[in-house]
């Protein structure tokens, strides 16, 4: 095996290891190094219609009335970013954009904590200082792309491609290296 060939097998390896979005049933970490596996997201301005009264939700909240409650110990974690788990989320404020993650008249992104919850005034949606991370979509227009990715605990850690693909390259180098070897003998 010459050096072009192990060249063009690690560049195959670095690019199969280049991710540019989130693949449902991936694992990422946070910064911690605890493995997450991904399953969607959901836009914080595709919340449930508005009622009179219309109820707070954590990202960790939406998640669950989403995606469903989760059994024994599987915990959710929400990111605002598609390459590693932040445990931040997009929130809409009652009169307030200023935590989804686009410029607008009320400012620029500003994430917060997952399990983030106030209901500064009566019970509900209503008052300015209210954050919720799902709300009716009367806000998404405000907002847009406020995409919250949900991701669920992993019971183990799975190798990503990339570094199957460096292993298998390393494998192929020591094995032809060993069959040049034999055959110069």
């Amino acid at each position: 095996m010459n050096v072009k060939h192990l060249v063009a097998a690690l560049f195959t390896a670095v690019a199969l290891d280049a991710n540019a979005a989130l693949v449902v049933g991936q694992n990422y970490q946070d910064s911690d190094g605890k493995h997450w596996t991904y399953i969607g997201n959901y836009d914080v301005g595709a919340g449930p219609s508005w009622g009179a009264n219309p109820r707070l939700y954590s990202a960790i909240e939406a998640a669950t009335l989403v995606f469903g409650a989760l059994s024994g110990t599987k915990t959710y974690a929400i990111s605002t970013v598609d390459s590693f788990v932040n445990h931040l989320a997009w929130y809409d404020g009652y009169g307030d954009g200023t935590h989804l993650p686009t410029y607008n008249m009320y400012g620029g992104g500003v994430a917060l904590a997952e399990n983030y919850l106030v209901d500064v005034g009566p019970a509900g949606y209503n008052t300015v200082g209210d954050f919720s991370a799902y709300v009716g979509s009367d806000r998404a227009a405000l907002g847009g792309g406020a995409w919250n990715h949900v991701f669920v605990s992993a019971s183990a850690a799975v190798p990503e491609p990339g570094s199957i693909a460096l292993l298998g390259a390393g494998l192929f180098g020591v094995y032809a290296a060993r069959r040049q070897r034999r055959q110069a003998a």
